[in-house]
């Protein structure tokens, strides 16, 4: 800011001046950004613009993995609940080896569990014939039809589990990066307040002294046309 106003002919240019330099702190004051338009500075802008890209993308990569974070989440509470399901056959199965038990009643509760087990199933896994062969009169072949859902059950929560785990770390990985893209694009792209209002109050004072100094250039030539006059 290198404004003079040795010279009282130049007085109304730099008001000029001085006015467009004060509207363009108050700018950069009121927005928040040292850089407003390509005028301001054209590389800094291109560069501020190439690290909101980056930031929006990590955003957008952090929401994806929130999102599938989310979609295990659901898809663990629906293995959970067949997990239940398959608790409950257990008991029923080891309940039909007792001589004193009512099989019919047995096998239609196991009936149904094994409806509610593969419609969840079909939802979770895609798969809506997840477990059959639940008879109360074969609590052998029962069992093992319960193990093996057991196990594949136990495999795919520990994979969702893995996968949720991953995915959480991703998003840390993603934030931190974009905190510190984002702090890379302020230190280019914002306004330094304490800066920009001291050279706001020195452009002030430059103002007051240059009307000052016209009002003088002002009356002077008045009073030279009086004596010609």
């Amino acid at each position: 800011m290198n404004l003079s106003i040795n010279s009282p002919s130049s007085s109304l240019s730099i008001i000029d001046r001085v006015n467009k330099e004060r509207e363009e702190k108050e700018e950069k004051l009121a927005s928040g950004k040292r850089i407003n338009s390509a005028a301001d500075d054209a590389a800094g802008l291109q560069i501020s613009e190439r690290l909101t890209s980056q930031i929006n993308g990590y955003e957008q990569l952090s929401v994806n993995a929130q999102d599938q974070i989310n979609t295990n989440n659901v898809q663990s509470g629906q293995l959970s609940s067949i997990s239940e399901s398959l608790q409950r056959a257990n008991v029923l199965s080891i309940q039909s080896a007792n001589p004193l038990s009512d099989n019919n009643a047995i096998q239609g509760e196991l009936d149904q569990l094994t409806e509610q087990i593969n419609t969840i199933a079909g939802e979770a896994l895609g798969n809506n014939s997840f477990i059959s062969g639940l008879d109360a009169n074969d609590p052998q072949a029962t069992q093992q039809a319960l193990e093996a859902a057991f196990t594949s059950i136990n495999s795919d929560a520990a994979a969702l589990g893995a996968d949720s785990n991953a995915l959480s770390s991703q998003v840390s990985s993603y934030e931190v990066t974009r905190v510190n893209v984002s702090e890379s694009r302020s230190r280019i792209q914002d306004t330094d307040y304490a800066s920009t209002g001291s050279e706001q109050q020195q452009l002030n004072t430059l103002l007051q002294a240059a009307v000052i100094n016209k009002k003088d250039e002002d009356s002077r030539k008045g009073l030279l046309i009086n004596q010609l006059v």
